[in-house]
């Protein structure tokens, strides 16, 4: 059973912890320029949740990768809490990606096969921190616990694990170092339909507990309509509507969203079983 979740409105006179402002990114293909990225702007405040929606093709997954700086934009701003990311570079920009981490989509390739589950949720640790030892073991078992599995899975090894135990530990792996922005690029997506729904049941009591804050990438509106507070729907790159999550699935303003939402047979309400 998924919950509403509770639409959290932006405070003006509170700063968004993520803030892009027009955000671009130009890819060169047989020597011409393709416009992947078309000035995307949006704001997310701390504990918040906005969905980015669109087909395949649309941007949405190249803007998770632009907000991570995991490829560089050709243009656009983005600041996290005040800070300049667009500005950070070497060490500086591995310090600031203590405060947000990404969960990508497939979480089958996410994982290294010859590395254990603890091997894999410590990595954090031994890159980014000093903790090691006792202390190391504590915090493992800790996020374990976090995500619902038994300590003794860290003993285990990728292929021992279910693809939503998979998607567990990467989630894990990703809040280690208590990070305040956590991107979630189609998380479900790769996952059997039986395990999205504990899944996205899961975010919702993960964002509670610790007070994350996220962007959600997703082409699965169902899951963008339970989960997220806003939605962006891009469309060839570009920003095509954006507001309250409920508004827009009542009564979408763009041909484009419509269309989207009219593709689903059965869009389920909120408040029913997913």
């Amino acid at each position: 059973m998924l919950s509403p979740v509770t639409t959290l409105s932006i405070d003006a006179a509170r700063p968004p912890l993520l803030s892009v402002t027009g955000l671009t990114k130009d890819f060169s293909s047989g020597g011409r320029l393709f416009r992947a990225v078309d000035d995307i702007s949006l704001q997310i405040p701390q504990g918040g949740v906005l969905g980015i929606v669109g087909e395949s093709g649309s941007g949405k997954s190249t803007v998770a990768r632009l907000v991570m700086r995991l490829i560089e934009p050709t243009a656009g701003t983005i600041l996290l809490d005040g800070e300049d990311l667009s500005a950070k570079s070497g060490e500086s920009l591995r310090l600031i990606r203590r405060h947000m981490q990404i969960v990508f989509q497939n979480p089958h390739s996410a994982l290294n096969p010859r590395h254990t589950i603890h091997d894999a949720i410590a990595e954090p640790f031994l890159v980014q921190t000093t903790i090691r030892g006792l202390e190391l073991e504590r915090r493992v078992e800790a996020l374990l616990d976090i995500v619902s599995l038994p300590k003794a899975f860290k003993y285990r090894y990728p292929h021992e694990l279910s693809g939503g135990q998979k998607q567990r530990i990467c989630i894990a792996r990703a809040v280690a170092l208590e990070p305040r922005l956590l991107v979630l690029d189609e998380p479900t997506s790769a996952l059997d339909v039986s395990v999205q729904a504990q899944i996205i049941t899961f975010l919702q009591e993960l964002r509670d507990r610790l007070n994350l804050t996220y962007l959600f990438i997703s082409h699965n509106l169902a899951v963008v309509r339970y989960l997220c507070d806003r939605v962006i729907v891009m469309n060839q790159g570009k920003m095509v509507e954006e507001g309250v999550t409920d508004a827009i699935f009542a009564n979408p303003s763009n041909s484009y969203t419509r269309q989207l939402i009219d593709s689903i047979p059965r869009l389920p309400q909120r408040n029913l079983v997913y």
